[in-house]
């Protein structure tokens, strides 16, 4: 990467900081302009094109995340970060959620200073073009929000936690902030928290994943603190949690050291059952990738099985959905899965009960998912479904006007 006349923004109310990175990345090869104060840095931003800016957050006329806001939505090709000596959870939080691609602690390293702004001209030079980057391709509102989020992670090295249920693609979205980030191509270790005999500081460069990290015992969790403080700029951890945020956020077995270090940047990942209207975007996505990783025509899916998906209460998430979709791709005729090759039996997941339904909603939920397969597999005729659910006409007519099932 070339350093020549590249143009970087520095705004800093304090002249010897504003002195000090003006002699550090002269002498890197930069060309720097200096502003005092957000009124100044905006002037100077509408004036000349930069390739890098960074801002104090404690400014005079505002803080750093406002300037941040105003850099984002009306210069989106120059990448913005803060460096400060106020540095808290919240503002970080606040910085990161308006756009800065990182929020950086002073006293900073001239290596830290380095890696800074390589990161951040690397950013404007891709121009964060999404034609070139790694992300999900499932045409949805919510896959889109999920691959913005995995592309403006990508450019920070802040930690990240994942929240959500099992399956529902934490490690693969740890994967693609990885694969978009500048350590691309250092290590990408999984360690499982769960694992007692796993040692939680390795000595790797890249990116650390720590599954379920909800499972560390207090002794570990001030292990992985100290670890965490002492990281390098060349290393980076990715944590995922089967909790929610709240949960994670307000447990009594999490240490708050832990909660400082990690609770940064957020990514809450949903379950299929809040996906069920992707969920033939999702499917069409799963069987052009089986097709071009068998080298062969991608099934095309009945409508008839993809309403039996969409019945399907999926207690393994995405990751059940890609494991029944495989064996339907395998064992169905002419590239057409039609529903009998929709097998929901024995796929290794077990039904679990959703927290926020009691157990009558729930075993209401399963009989209106049997009586309306039952009904469709036998075109509606109610003698021959009660036969197929093993009671009586009498009772299934009950349950039809109980259950409310046209």
């Amino acid at each position: 990467m070339t350093t020549e006349q590249k143009k970087i923004l520095v705004v800093d109310d304090e002249p010897d900081i504003l002195q000090l990175l003006d002699i550090s990345l002269s002498r890197m090869g930069f060309k720097v302009y200096k502003a005092e104060n957000i009124g100044s840095a905006k002037f100077q931003l509408s004036k000349t094109s930069f390739h890098l800016c960074l801002s104090d957050y404690k400014l005079p006329d505002g803080n750093g995340s406002e300037l941040v806001e105003h850099v984002s939505k009306n210069y989106p090709t120059t990448p913005i970060a803060v460096i400060t000596a106020f540095g808290t959870i919240n503002h970080a939080v606040e910085t990161l959620k308006k756009g800065a691609y990182d929020f950086i602690t002073k006293p900073i390293s001239l290596d830290t200073l380095r890696q800074l702004v390589i990161t951040g001209l690397q950013k404007h030079e891709n121009g964060e073009a999404k034609s070139t980057a790694v992300t999900i391709p499932i045409s949805s509102a919510y896959f889109e929000q999920l691959n913005d989020q995995i592309l403006k992670h990508a450019n920070s090295q802040v930690p990240v936690i994942i929240y959500g249920s099992n399956g529902t693609w934490k490690e693969h979205i740890a994967t693609l902030i990885h694969k978009n980030s500048v350590l691309k191509n250092e290590a990408f270790t999984v360690i499982d928290c769960a694992d007692e005999e796993r040692d939680l500081t390795p000595e790797i460069q890249g990116t650390l994943v720590y599954q379920n990290i909800e499972a560390l015992t207090p002794v570990r969790q001030s292990e992985l603190v100290n670890f965490i403080k002492t990281m390098g700029d060349n290393s980076r951890i990715i944590v995922s949690s089967n909790w929610t945020q709240e949960e994670f956020m307000h447990s009594l077995g999490i240490k708050k050291a832990l909660i400082r270090l990690l609770c940064v940047a957020t990514i809450e990942t949903k379950t299929i059952m809040e996906l069920k209207d992707d969920m033939a975007e999702i499917c069409k996505t799963k069987l052009e990738q089986l097709a071009e990783n068998w080298n062969k025509l991608p099934c095309k899916i009945h409508p008839s099985a993809l309403t039996k998906l969409k019945q399907y209460d999926f207690p393994g998430n995405l990751k059940e959905l890609d494991l029944i979709l495989s064996k339907a791709a395998v064992n169905c005729q002419n590239q057409l899965i039609r529903e009998e090759d929709i097998q929901l039996e024995n796929t290794g997941f077990q039904p679990q009960l959703n927290k926020e339904m009691n157990l009558e909603k729930y075993i209401e939920e399963i009989e209106i998912r049997e009586i309306t397969n039952a009904l469709a597999k036998t075109n509606n005729n109610k003698t021959k479904a009660a036969e197929l659910l093993g009671i009586s006409f009498r009772a299934l007519r009950y349950k039809i006007k109980k259950l409310g099932i046209d």
